[in-house]
């Protein structure tokens, strides 16, 4: 019977390792940086973000000379593409030959043929196909990787990198301590713009008030507690309008980052100088300090009454074998 408690006590350990261990590891590793060169599933769509716009690509194919940005420049490989993760990217697809069916797919498993979690165009400039299409992918798999036509895949080859940081943003906010926030004087409100980046991206605001009319002090921070006022761990710039006038262009850190959905404010003027962002894209947010997640606060309680039962039936155990004697 010792044994056995003993048995009950090391199973129930291993599985609550083994659990938490699994449940951190699914929960707080950031799904939006991979290894280059490794594939995963496809990640869900990104929602549209500020201060980012789509970015734009020409390409000419020919099942005999491959790629090109124009016509007169096709080789093969074609030209190398480099994107930023998250990019929405537009490609408009050329044929340069005759009624010869073309597409185009990014083939991250080097198998020649496209697969469901590779993007992928519709065909063009077949017979019964458009000579030209325009067609738009998100880019969510970093890496290096090559791009081939899906009917021609060793003769219109070219490599596209996906770079694994998100692209920067730069934006201009004009603050007035009782109109809000605005991109332009003209568009100052009370809640500010929304602000939708994704996790670690370089965000760079040019922070500058609504100057004459605006005399203020302020900043800008983000409210991740909910408490009007800044605190420990949340991005914060420096004052700006003090004096009147001085402008700053800040940069919010990345170890700051929490993804989520937040206030950002002034400091100065909390109420009124508001505003939403979004930080998508990353791992959960932090929690305030003590406060044990709920997963692992089940299996802390389940550990303990595991340990207290086997307690228990060991000392019973213990004394019918004293008993026995």
């Amino acid at each position: 019977m010792i044994r056995i408690a003993a048995c009950v006590v090391a199973v129930a350990v291993v599985a609550v390792v083994l659990g938490a261990a699994l449940a951190l590891g699914s929960t707080f590793l950031p799904a939006a940086i991979r290894p280059f060169g490794v594939v995963a599933a496809a990640p869900p769509p990104l929602p549209p973000r500020t201060g980012v716009w789509p970015v734009n690509f020409t390409l000419y194919g020919n099942a005999s000379t491959g790629w090109g940005f124009t016509a007169a420049t096709i080789s093969n490989p074609g030209p190398n593409i480099t994107v930023f993760y998250g990019d929405t990217v537009n490609l408009t697809l050329i044929g340069n030959d005759l009624q010869t069916s073309h597409s185009w797919f990014i083939d991250y498993d080097n198998s020649m043929t496209p697969t469901d979690d590779e993007p992928n165009s519709p065909p063009f400039n077949g017979p019964a196909e458009p000579s030209l299409i325009v067609w738009s992918f998100q880019a969510l798999q970093p890496g290096n990787w090559t791009y081939r036509c899906g009917m021609h895949p060793n003769s219109m080859t070219g490599a596209i990198q996906v770079l694994a940081q998100p692209r920067p943003v730069n934006l201009t906010l004009i603050g007035d301590s009782t109109r809000g926030w605005g991109f332009s004087n003209a568009t100052i409100r009370i809640p500010g713009p929304p602000l939708v980046v994704m996790w670690g991206t370089n965000l760079t605001l040019t922070l500058l008030a609504d100057f004459p009319t605006d005399s203020a002090p302020h900043n800008w921070f983000i409210d991740y507690s909910g408490d009007l006022a800044m605190s420990p761990g949340e991005p914060a710039s420096p004052d700006f309008n003090d004096p009147v006038g001085k402008i700053i262009v800040w940069s919010m850190p990345r170890s700051e980052q929490q993804t989520g959905n937040w206030t950002y404010r002034c400091h100065v003027h909390p109420n009124t100088m508001t505003g939403n962002i979004s930080i998508v894209g990353g791992p959960p947010p932090q929690l305030p300090r003590g406060t044990i997640p709920l997963i692992t606060g089940i299996m802390v309680g389940a550990l303990g009454f595991v340990l207290v039962f086997a307690a228990v039936y060991h000392v019973r155990a213990v004394r019918a074998t004293k008993r026995s004697r």
